[in-house]
């Protein structure tokens, strides 16, 4: 057996018949939890160290996995233990194993329509099932979409820091400056255009982050399973949906959105589970809102101090002034128009 990995929890997998182990190797992805690959021989496994999501929680995540495979939505359900359990306890943590699951992440752009289509029928499916037999146990928390003052105030905050940083050499403070003087005029003349107070109507649980990197296509590119359960939340389907389209139909830059992939993807799901026009509306009012209001990565570079998410600045920024031009055109695609 070759060890790859420093440190690998192997006594953990003694808890499992999966055959003479061959290799096990640290899986470089996620930020809370850890994985390795493990190479055996009745096949390949993913060994999960949980600490992001845990005990009771973590339970009703797999109950959660358990009915969605049943209806046909492709997630990766655990494999059992030798006495029957889908995670086990070693020196205080808590690892489960789950099938290795080939495939690959896409971007929505090197998609066909009907590829993108497919893609909205099974998050209606996902959506579909939650709703019909995953109750929820609570109300979605409130999206109070910032105010047009507090958004301004915010933004001439982050002014002041960028004027106080004079002297940046990497480009990011002259992105940054444009970026707030453009949304500080888009602001003033569109301030009455903030979401109204309203709450969705569809809602339960869902996903919760639900991007390219969390789906995984086969050579067809169908889905062949929806990853990463851990901000199973309880929302809005149409502001799910929406927000999938967003991460998977984007340029990355100034040429904002495919909406004739969105118009596909959209009317496959509502194909599926139909949550009504105005919820969706409703929805792509809050996204865009959320996206001219927002400024997550110029405060991580100036408060936190935190530069590795800078790269990301000139297509959210490119998104936003698109977006903005182009709303009705986005809003009739995530209608399915």
């Amino acid at each position: 057996m070759t060890v790859t990995a420093p440190r690998l929890p192997d006594a953990a997998l003694t808890h499992w018949d999966l055959g003479q182990i061959y290799q096990m190797q640290r899986v470089q992805t996620g930020l809370m939890n850890r994985s390795w690959r493990v190479d055996t021989s009745s096949g390949s496994y993913l060994l999960k160290l949980f600490r992001d999501v845990t005990g009771p929680e973590l339970q009703f995540q797999f109950h959660v996995l358990q009915t969605l495979g049943a209806s046909g939505v492709p997630v990766v359900l655990p494999v059992l233990s030798r006495d029957g359990r889908t995670t086990i306890f070693l020196e205080g943590e808590e690892f489960g194993v789950f099938p290795w699951v080939g495939g690959r992440h896409r971007s929505g752009l090197s998609m066909s329509r009907d590829a993108c289509r497919d893609l909205g029928s099974v998050i209606g499916r996902l959506h579909r099932t939650l709703h019909a037999s995953i109750p929820a146990d609570r109300a979605p928390k409130p999206e109070n979409p910032p105010t047009t003052e507090a958004a301004l105030q915010k933004v001439d905050r982050l002014l002041e820091l960028v004027a106080a940083g004079r002297g940046d050499k990497t480009g990011f403070e002259a992105i940054a400056e444009q970026t707030l003087r453009l949304k500080r005029g888009l602001l003033v003349r569109l301030g009455d255009r903030r979401p109204p107070d309203l709450l969705p109507q569809y809602t339960g649980y869902t996903h919760g982050d639900l991007h390219p990197h969390n789906v995984l296509h086969g050579p067809d590119d169908r889905i062949s399973a929806i990853l990463d359960w851990d901000r199973l939340v309880v929302s809005s389907y149409a502001r799910e949906m929406a927000r999938a389209a967003v991460f998977y139909f984007t340029y990355g830059d100034e040429r904002g959105l495919d909406c004739d992939r969105i118009r596909a993807f959209a009317g496959g799901y509502r194909s599926v589970f139909d949550v009504g026009e105005p919820e969706i509306g409703l929805a792509t009012h809050q996204l865009w809102w959320d996206r001219l209001t927002d400024n997550w990565v110029i405060e991580w570079h100036y408060v936190r101090h935190n530069s590795a998410c800078d790269h990301l600045l000139p297509g959210q920024t490119g998104l936003v002034k698109w977006w903005t031009i182009h709303y009705s055109q986005v809003e009739q695609a995530l209608m399915g128009r």
